[in-house]
């Protein structure tokens, strides 16, 4: 009896051992079922193109690759010693399997041995720009900017590691589940690809974690020196920024300065040259002070900069001699006064002569307006053009100023031929009534213009009543008439006297208006042609 109870106890006993058996394998079952969908949800979730996850895997290829071919080489020494034609060609094999080995190697290069290095390396900050001068303003911002973007990169690179350390680790603590689970259902093939897939997890994290703490401590370290060095370059920005203001603001006060003398000038100088020479000077000296304050405010070694210039002026004075010349007679003309704009002046070069009124007085040339002249009338046949000639040509060019100081007079001059027969007293006299009658005014204006230049010139007394002359010419008598006129309409005056003085003349009984002429033998004279031998070249006054 006994011996049959103990027999039941022990059925009993593995009964049950069996049916707990079955109830934790169904139990592991079901957990292997809940834990499936969250691994494959991992799984979906890890992207493999995660510049970690292929660095990882670049590292694992190349760690093989190595130790492949450490192993081929072991093999290829102990075939070395072999002269066997199957040793050979067994070594040739080796040999070709290394070297295509070694590429791959080489090429995966840095990757392989340091995977995140290059990833995780922070590099040291630029020196920031020295903000000096307002366009450094720029240029500290840009350099900010930069660096924001720079340490933005690099922050969302570590959050990508973190998150992938994150999800991995949850992988893991997953993959320990299943193999805990699998081991109760005693699933060898599965849990050894379990095994197989946890220690890789586990490495990932394991260089992950170490790559992470070395990166964040690396960029926390330069975040700090860039936050030392942005905080000093925005100081720099706002004491330069603050310099600028102060300097818009006396430029602007200059400019209003500018603007009430100009106004002041316009309503106590009347005179049209002087208001036009007293406003290019107020400029001059504005933008001269404007200038002064930039150096000042931006050069920090004076000597330096004066240095420099002198330099930069030596170089401009060989490389653009004309242009230089040009400035500095620029300076002549406006601190000599010799031209001023509204003057009247001549200029002859190569044979050409131009007779036109100053319009601008600039940094290299003077620009002219061509009026109706007696140049234009006898050789250029055109007027109203714009002309420029360079500043340069009051050193190398005769320049004949019409209305230099206020002179606004000129002698002007018509020359009329009588025959040898007519009363030329009475003919001086008749030119002389109508040029006095018509130059009066100017004549007037001239006398006190003469009056004030001989207290500032040694100047002997000059007439400046009309002056009348004869000479004898070929075919009669020329009476030259003299008279002053106004130097920018010299040519109406001249129209009007000659005409009045041919009427006179044609009037009197005893004065004849002679004409060349030649006797031809058999014939009448003739008065409608005239031989080029008695002309005359000199008939007439120029302006």
């Amino acid at each position: 009896m006994y011996r049959v109870a103990r027999l039941l106890l022990l059925g009993l006993l593995g009964v049950s051992i069996a049916f707990a058996d079955v109830n934790e394998s169904r139990q592991a079952q079901q957990e292997l079922a809940l834990i499936a969908p969250e691994l494959a949800q991992l799984e979906r979730v890890i992207d493999p193109d995660n510049i970690w996850i292929k660095r990882f895997f670049d590292h694992r290829d190349y760690l093989a690759l190595r130790s492949e071919k450490e192993q081929l080489e072991g093999q290829m020494q102990r075939l070395a010693p072999r002269r066997d034609a199957a040793s050979q060609e067994r070594y040739a094999e080796l040999q070709s399997r290394v070297a295509t080995l070694q590429t791959r190697l080489d090429l995966l290069g840095e990757i392989g041995l340091s995977p995140y290095e290059n990833l995780t390396r922070v590099e040291s900050l630029p020196e920031p720009p020295e903000v000096r001068n307002p366009f450094a303003i720029l240029a500290a911002l840009s350099h900010i900017r930069e660096m924001e973007r720079y340490f933005e990169s690099h922050r969302s690179r570590l959050e990508q590691l973190d998150r992938t350390i994150g999800l991995l680790e949850r992988k893991k603590q997953l993959l320990q589940e299943r193999r805990t689970h699998l081991r109760t259902l005693k699933d060898e093939a599965a849990l050894e690809q379990a095994e197989r897939t946890l220690r890789q997890v586990g490495l990932m994290v394991g260089e992950f974690s170490a790559a992470q703490e070395v990166y964040a401590t690396a960029l926390g370290v330069q975040e700090r020196r860039f936050e030392a060095q942005q905080s000093a370059l925005r100081q720099e920005i706002k004491t330069e920024t603050i310099k600028l203001v102060n300097i818009l603001i006396a430029v602007v006060v200059l400019l209003g300065a500018l603007f009430l003398i100009k106004l002041l000038m316009r309503r106590t100088i009347s005179d049209t040259q002087r208001l036009y020479s007293a406003n290019r000077a107020a400029n001059i000296i504005t933008v001269l002070v404007v200038l002064l304050v930039l150096v000042f405010n931006y050069i920090e070694n004076i000597l330096y900069f004066v240095t420099l210039l002198g330099f930069i002026s030596a170089g401009i004075a060989i490389a653009m001699k004309d242009w230089f010349m040009s400035m500095l007679g620029w300076l002549v003309i406006v601190i000599g006064g010799s031209i001023h704009v509204g003057d009247r002046i001549r200029v002859v070069y190569e044979g050409d002569v131009v007779v036109a009124d100053v319009l601008e007085v600039g940094l290299t040339r003077i620009m002219l307006f061509e009026d109706v002249t007696l140049e234009t009338y006898e050789q250029n046949r055109r007027a109203g053009r714009i002309i420029h000639i360079p500043n340069n040509y009051i050193f190398t060019r005769i320049i004949q100023n019409y209305s230099y100081d206020e002179m606004k007079t000129v002698w002007d001059g018509v020359d009329v031929v009588i025959s040898f027969t007519s009363n030329h007293k009475k003919a001086l006299k008749i030119a002389k009534e109508v040029a006095a009658r018509h130059a009066k005014g100017y004549t007037d204006i001239t006398r006190k213009h003469y009056n004030t230049l001989r207290m500032r010139y040694n100047m002997r007394s000059v007439s400046v009543e009309p002056r009348v002359f004869t000479f004898a010419h070929t075919y009669g008598i020329k009476v030259s008439l003299w008279y002053l006129t106004n130097s920018y309409a010299t040519l109406p005056l001249r129209s009007t006297i000659s005409a009045e003085v041919i009427d006179a003349f044609n009037a009197a009984e005893d004065i004849e208006i002679a004409y060349p002429s030649y006797t031809h033998k058999g014939a009448a004279p003739a008065v409608d042609r005239m031989p080029p031998e008695l002309m005359d070249p000199g008939w007439g006054a120029k302006d």
